[in-house]
C-alpha cells in the first residue's frame, strides 16, 4: 500500500491509501478520486516527505517518567506482555521455514506458483517490501525485539 498526499484545485489537503502507484493514476484519470471536503474530481499528488523507520527510530526514547510499569500499560504486566511476545516468536519460529534475506524472492515465488506454498520467514529491504506489496503479495512484518537490535 501507498499513502499519498493529496490536493485539489480548490486548495484542499488530504491523505489517501493506494494498492499501487499505477492504482492512483488509472483512478485519477478515470474521475474516481473526489475531494473528501468539496467533491472536486481535479486532483493531483503533492510533495510529501517518505515515512521511513529506522531501527533506532522504531524504539522510542525512554524517560525515567516514562519507565514506571503504569506507564508502561498499566499495572506492572510488562514482564507478562514480552513474555507473550516471546512465546509468539517462538511459536513462528518453529512453524516456519527461514529463508533469510531471500524472503521477498520466495514470496514472489510462492504467490505467482513457481514454488509450493509454504510458510516462511525472512528479512527484506523495505524497497523489497514495498515492491511485494505493490505486486499484491501478502505479507506481514513483526518486530525485531529490542534485544536482538544490538
Amino acid at each position: 500500500m501507498i499513502k499519498y498526499l493529496l490536493g485539489c484545485a480548490s486548495g484542499h489537503e488530504f491523505e489517501s491509501w493506494f494498492r499501487a502507484s499505477a492504482d492512483f493514476d488509472a483512478q485519477s484519470r478515470s474521475g474516481e478520486i473526489a475531494c473528501p471536503h468539496c467533491g472536486s474530481i481535479e486532483v493531483s499528488k503533492l510533495p510529501m516527505a517518505p515515512s521511513v523507520v529506522t531501527k533506532r527510530a522504531a524504539l522510542p526514547a525512554q524517560s525515567t517518567q516514562d519507565a514506571s510499569p503504569a506507564a508502561a500499560g498499566g499495572g506492572g504486566n510488562g514482564a507478562a506482555v514480552r513474555e507473550a511476545l516471546r512465546a509468539f516468536a517462538q511459536k513462528i519460529i518453529a512453524n516456519t521455514e527461514d529463508v533469510g534475506p531471500r524472503f521477498a524472492e520466495e514470496a514472489r515465488k510462492m504467490h505467482f506458483g513457481e514454488t509450493e506454498e509454504r510458510q516462511i520467514r525472512g528479512s527484506s529491504t523495505l524497497e523489497e517490501a514495498q515492491e511485494l506489496a505493490e505486486d499484491g503479495v501478502p505479507f506481514g512484518i513483526l518486530p525485531t525485539p529490542p534485544d536482538e537490535l544490538n
